[in-house]
């Protein structure tokens, strides 16, 4: 079956259009997880999910797991995690400032799509920001793409990004664990496509390239992914549901202030790899 598609902007994503996931069948969603892997970002308008009907269509995309940094909604939706963002909160939103991949700093069991969905939606406030990682490639100067087709990344969970982790870790009185580390190929091939994988608020260095350019390109790809033509500021209702692909959309959140703004959030690992290969095509 066809699903009626319309891009976001830059052509970041694709909107998919009059589809109700309330009733969803198994044609439906396979079509959907397609679109996903082809645009890496879709958005859903105004579907209100209940908790357990969100939660059975994160099955669908993957498995979701437990994120290791929040609390989950209940005892029953443990994969649900609530970022609620206060009108009193004086601090940085929690995913904001810095364009991220979630997670980089696992190994090869880092979730690779994220989902989220509006639960209570301010007023000109509060839209997420997306990046295409696969534009962004495709962009990039040929002597670049040289330079950097066998180089790795270090990712830690004490990237520059941690700050918005620590301060809501803080609130919610959860105690931090030690910071986490891995390597990844900055180019990955997705789907026959390749794409950046920089998260800069978790890149701490660049290996596998000449020493002294090292932090030249990582410089250079950090600016780079985050040029305007790359990206995409989705403006958020009540309902809405985003859904993005870990290993070729960057995002961060915008900043909110003086109001209330909650969302619903489900990570999943891919059914295809329950645990990503360490190899640069997925």
């Amino acid at each position: 079956m066809n699903l009626s598609i319309s891009p976001g902007k830059n052509n970041v994503g694709a909107y998919i259009n009059d589809i109700n996931l309330k009733s969803l069948d198994q044609d439906q969603a396979t079509e959907i997880k397609k679109i996903l892997n082809k645009y890496g970002v879709i958005f859903i308008k105004e579907q209100n999910l209940d908790p357990e009907t969100y939660q059975n269509f994160a099955k669908n995309i993957g498995q979701p797991v437990v994120y290791p940094r929040l609390k989950g909604l209940d005892e029953k939706f443990p994969f649900i995690n609530v970022i609620e963002r206060k009108p009193d909160d004086k601090n940085l939103s929690f995913g904001s400032s810095w364009l991220h991949q979630d997670t980089s700093y696992l190994a090869n069991d880092r979730p690779r799509y994220t989902m989220l969905m509006g639960i209570e939606i301010p007023v000109g406030q509060g839209n997420t920001i997306f990046s295409s990682g696969f534009n962004a490639y495709d962009k990039l100067p040929d002597d670049i793409k040289e330079k950097i087709k066998d180089a790795t990344g270090v990712f830690s969970s004490a990237g520059p990004i941690a700050i918005t982790r620590l301060e809501r870790e803080k609130e919610m009185g959860i105690k931090s664990s030690e910071s986490m580390e891995a390597e990844h190929p900055i180019v990955i091939t997705v789907d026959g496509k390749k794409t950046l994988y920089v998260s800069p608020g978790h890149l701490m260095k660049i290996k596998n390239v000449k020493e002294d350019e090292a932090e030249y390109l990582k410089n250079y790809l950090v600016d780079h992914v985050n040029k305007e033509d790359f990206i995409f500021s989705y403006e958020w209702t009540k309902g809405d549901i985003c859904l993005w692909d870990n290993l070729s959309i960057l995002h961060m959140a915008s900043e909110i202030k003086n109001c209330r703004r909650v969302m619903h959030r489900i990570t999943t690992v891919s059914y295809t790899h329950l645990t990503l290969p360490t190899n640069r095509e997925v």
